[in-house]
């Protein structure tokens, strides 16, 4: 499966989550079996693998904890892993009424497209229509999804998945308008199911409304404390909306769950620049600076922080080639202005910050960079 196609196919399912350690699950029962399917209802499907798993430890035949593992799996993305599993149920002499709905995501979660299609002949619920649906928009047939979308509204069965894939397909296109019915249908079926939460959370987003987003995202949090597409999403609209304070203790989760992550070293990086300790910043991001080199924003506020402590040579460094590589970006723009200036360039810093200082809605920042670089 080439890496085009993987990305596709990723970009249509939803966020997968890892999470564990649910305040939902803190009351387990001594049967791991029990434990499995409380998680799963749960949400907490890292948890309800563990558990699965447990059980399968005491009878590699269990036939539900087999079926809860597959679910699972599949929930994950873990399509070839869900498929093993479904193999280990032939074995033990059964399989759920929905093996073939099950066999045919997991093996679109895997490319295997023909595989699908032969699966799904025949079928006419809801479901099957969704996955008809992913296909066409992991083949490109943009028309062919609408239409599997269209005719699984009135397929049969459950058909909450139906309408936030239908979501999510209209949303990864930035198309608001579209995504709208399909959300509020999603919401009506099933308001508190993460996958109706994060495209209620992206649709808000795309319609520049930070409170609804970041509401939709702390919603997924009470459930998936952990998840790491809800913390980065939480985060950036807390942001958007000025709530630092509510946003702080989201990037301290975020650097304890997945501390080699480049992306919570940026943003723990961030709020040491906003109380100015650029000494920290510095340090913090020296820490990855293989890492940041693929990560502008880090690298950009890492070149920023040498500068604020005076170490102009190494800041060109770092700013020179984000600012040349992104010509249009008014934060590597005015960073790069300001080791010009520093290195006695003006008339350099005056061509680099001129075409955002002459703006309309020119930050003043820029304008006043513009006005040092003018006076020599």
């Amino acid at each position: 499966m080439g890496a085009r196609l993987r990305w596709m196919i990723r970009s249509l399912f939803m966020p997968v989550l890892a999470t564990f350690g649910l305040s939902a699950c803190s009351v387990m029962q001594a049967d791991p079996l029990e434990n499995a399917q409380q998680a799963f209802a749960a949400q907490d499907y890292a948890a309800a693998r563990e558990y699965a798993q447990a059980a399968l430890v005491e009878d590699a035949r269990d036939y539900a904890a087999l079926e809860v593992l597959a679910r699972t799996q599949l929930a994950m993305g873990l399509g070839g892993d869900a498929l093993a599993t479904l193999a280990r149920m032939e074995e033990a002499g059964s399989l759920p009424a929905e093996a073939r709905l099950i066999e045919a995501e997991a093996r679109l979660q895997i490319g295997e497209l023909d595989a699908v299609e032969r699966l799904l002949e025949g079928q006419t619920s809801a479901e099957s229509w969704r996955l008809r649906a992913l296909m066409a928009a992991v083949e490109g047939d943009e028309a062919g999804a609408l239409a599997a979308f269209a005719r699984g509204r009135s397929g049969d069965g459950e058909q909450h998945r139906l309408f936030t894939a239908e979501a999510n397909f209209h949303l990864i296109r930035g198309n608001a308008d579209a995504a709208r019915d399909a959300v509020a249908q999603a919401q009506r079926l099933a308001p508190q199911s993460i996958e109706t939460l994060f495209v209620s959370a992206r649709l808000a987003q795309l319609r520049g409304e930070p409170e609804l987003a970041s509401r939709a995202y702390l919603a997924i949090l009470d459930i998936a404390p952990l998840d790491r597409p809800a913390l980065l999403g939480a985060i950036a609209e807390l942001g958007n909306a000025g709530r630092v304070d509510l946003l702080r203790p989201l990037v301290h989760r975020g650097r304890e769950a997945y501390p080699e992550d480049i992306e919570f070293f940026y943003l723990t990086a961030r709020l040491k620049a906003d109380e100015g300790q650029w000494a920290e910043v510095r340090n913090l991001l020296q820490q990855r600076e293989a890492a940041i080199s693929e990560h502008p924003d880090a690298r950009g506020l890492y070149g920023q922080a040498l500068l604020e402590l005076g170490q102009v040579e190494l800041a060109r460094a770092q700013l020179a080639p984000l600012y040349r590589r992104y010509p249009e970006n008014p934060m590597f723009a005015r960073a790069y202005a300001l080791v010009l200036l520093e290195s006695g360039q003006a008339g350099e810093a005056r061509q680099v910050i001129a075409p955002f200082a002459s703006r309309p809605d020119a930050e003043q920042a820029d304008r006043d960079i513009a006005h040092r670089a003018a006076a020599g």
